[in-house]
């Protein structure tokens, strides 16, 4: 839920570390005003603590587990966990999670081994994906704490088994179809909103208890850095929450901590959001506290393709087209999948242009169209968007319906390259990312425009690293924070998975993944007392 800063000029992790523990007092991350909390557990029994601790004179509640976020991580651990035995107490900041990261996104999810690619044909394993992985994560030479073999890896080998459990569940997976990142057939388009209802039945039923509009603020730790518990907030009041086995970091973006995103990308922040609202940061700003390094602080970008009114949305990109500014000019790779690098180029053309909505064009042929139209939900083209697109003949009339004067011209240019052996602008090789076919000509009548508005949806690039284990790694060094009872899963740590470049599908396929994955290790731990 918090997002970093960049590696160049931005705050130090130490820095950050000592704002959060001084009391979490940046915009989107503090729970009530100064003065306006009460309870016994705001004051830490130092005694007990020990030097650096943080244990409170009395515990409220415990539980064995203690899950963070009630996301589709947060929800897939806590019925792993109950499943395995623990008790188990979820907080969440929000009503319900019936609006939130997981339930909202666009549903692809990928899979490594599931039974829609056996039945296609397709042999995958965890050495395809990891291969995948790691050279779309690295594919621009930055390699510094990008994604890590052994993080993938405990995805990978758990993927199958994670899809078979939400099978059983009732989630329906239709035939797995190309994405960007992967080099083969991986990504299903899922229901998002009934998997997260139906894990939180399921965990429900199995006796874990959530407990809603309760907002986590701090992590409880001993004299030597082990997790203990953690400190949260309801109905004005603080709340101490002991956990005897562990505590799983589960807390999701920070898209809502305007502070945190300026400090990434200076004028993001102006950009709409379309994702829960409970994601501030306070998670982010925890690990932080305990230790943690924030990687990809400049890996921050915005999705492109919904219409102005929120109500339709594409990715015509994937099928070929090109992007240009209001007045029919291209100035970015269009082929490139969500980056930082893109949203800055929308960003800066915005500003130029006086255009306060970030708004651009895509722009594309009848056979680009056709294409989308076969793919249809949830990027291509369908019957709920079909009347956004604007039509005509010639390319010259599509300018003129759309006040684009430059746009015969643009298009006749990239279309000379592409014919010519490539594009020589901006030097794009493929439709939208890595795994995505390479450009062709736009010439085939009629024409089609789009108008395209960016949201702030989620953080996958920017994140915290994890082991093999789904332990937070601190700043220097392999050594985990959290003394062995602190685990993580979800976007917070998706970065371990992607690395710089996000592998569409990998988002929610690891979320859930992992959420099992570290509800099975918490539960199979001894209580610390």
């Amino acid at each position: 839920m918090t997002n970093g800063l960049t590696r160049r000029n931005f705050l130090t992790t130490a820095g950050l570390a000592g704002i959060a523990a001084a009391g979490m007092g940046l915009a989107g991350c503090a729970p009530k005003a100064a003065g306006a909390v009460e309870g016994a557990a705001s004051a830490a029994a130092t005694g007990a603590a020990g030097a650096g601790g943080t244990v409170p004179a009395s515990w409220d509640e415990e539980c064995d587990v203690l899950v963070l976020g009630a996301g589709g991580a947060g929800a897939s651990a806590a019925l792993a966990a109950t499943k395995a035995g623990a008790s188990v107490i979820v907080l969440d900041s929000q009503a319900s999670n019936n609006f939130n990261a997981t339930s909202i996104c666009k549903g692809n999810f990928c899979v490594v081994g599931s039974d829609e690619q056996k039945a296609l044909g397709i042999e995958d394993s965890v050495e395809k994906f990891l291969e995948d992985a790691l050279a779309n994560g690295n594919s621009d030479g930055n390699v510094i704490r990008a994604n890590r073999e052994d993080a993938i890896r405990v995805f990978a080998e758990n993927s199958a088994r994670g899809y078979q459990l939400l099978k059983e569940l009732g989630v329906e997976f239709p035939d797995p179809y190309m994405q960007v990142g992967h080099s083969l057939l991986r990504c299903h388009v899922v229901d998002n909103a009934k998997m997260l209802q139906l894990l939180t039945d399921a965990s429900k039923k199995a006796g874990a208890d959530y407990q809603f509009e309760t907002e986590f603020t701090k992590l409880v730790r001993d004299g030597s850095g082990t997790v203990m518990g953690a400190i949260a907030v309801k109905d004005g009041k603080e709340k101490a929450f002991k956990a005897k086995k562990a505590v799983l970091m589960c807390t999701g973006s920070f898209v809502r901590n305007v502070e945190l995103v300026e400090e990434c990308a200076m004028g993001f922040s102006k950009i709409p959001l379309f994702t829960g609202e409970g994601l501030t940061g306070a998670g982010h700003l925890a690990l932080m506290d305990m230790g943690g390094a924030l990687w990809g602080r400049e890996c921050i970008y915005a999705c492109e393709g919904d219409s102005e009114d929120g109500k339709a949305y594409t990715e015509m990109c994937l099928f070929g087209a090109i992007v240009t500014d209001l007045s029919g000019n291209r100035f970015f790779d269009d082929g490139q999948y969500w980056t930082n690098a893109r949203t800055r180029a929308v960003v800066a053309k915005a500003k130029q242009e006086g255009n306060e909505k970030f708004q651009t064009w895509q722009v594309f042929d009848q056979a680009a169209y056709d294409r989308a139209v076969e793919n249809g939900p949830s990027n291509g083209i369908y019957p709920e968007n079909e009347s956004y697109f604007i039509k005509a003949d010639t390319i010259e009339e599509l300018a003129e319906a759309i006040n684009a004067p430059d746009l015969p011209a643009t298009l006749a240019k990239y279309n000379e390259d592409i014919a010519n052996g490539g594009d020589t602008q901006f030097g794009r090789v493929y439709w939208n990312g890595v795994g995505t076919p390479t450009p062709v000509a736009l010439d085939q009548a009629p024409y089609y425009a789009y108008a395209s508005f960016p949201h702030l949806l989620y953080t996958p690039c920017t994140g915290f690293m994890i082991n093999g284990d789904c332990q937070v790694l601190g700043q220097y060094g392999e050594e985990p924070i959290g003394g062995g009872r602190l685990f993580a899963a979800g976007e917070i740590i998706t970065r371990s998975i992607v690395g710089n470049h996000y592998m569409v599908g990998a988002g929610i396929g690891s979320c859930t993944t992992l959420g099992m994955v570290i509800g099975e290790k918490a539960a199979a731990l001894d209580p610390w007392e």
